[in-house]
């Protein structure tokens, strides 16, 4: 039986490594737990996000 997964929604800051901006960002994203689920939100950022720190702010399970 697989892993059950649920949805989360990561809110947080990105801080540009460039010119020390913040901009905020809020992210749905499917996922086993909550530790899980900002794993894979800091990696879709490290791969989709200019370069720079993220801070997780926040963490919701979303539906069931």
């Amino acid at each position: 039986m697989p892993p059950k997964h649920y949805s989360f929604k990561v809110k947080g800051v990105l801080i540009s490594e460039k010119d020390n901006s913040e901009d905020d960002f809020s992210i749905f994203i499917t996922a086993m737990d909550d530790n899980h689920a900002v794993m894979l939100v800091r990696e879709h950022l490290r791969n989709h996000a200019p370069k720079g720190r993220s801070i997780i702010k926040g963490i919701e399970r979303k539906g069931e």
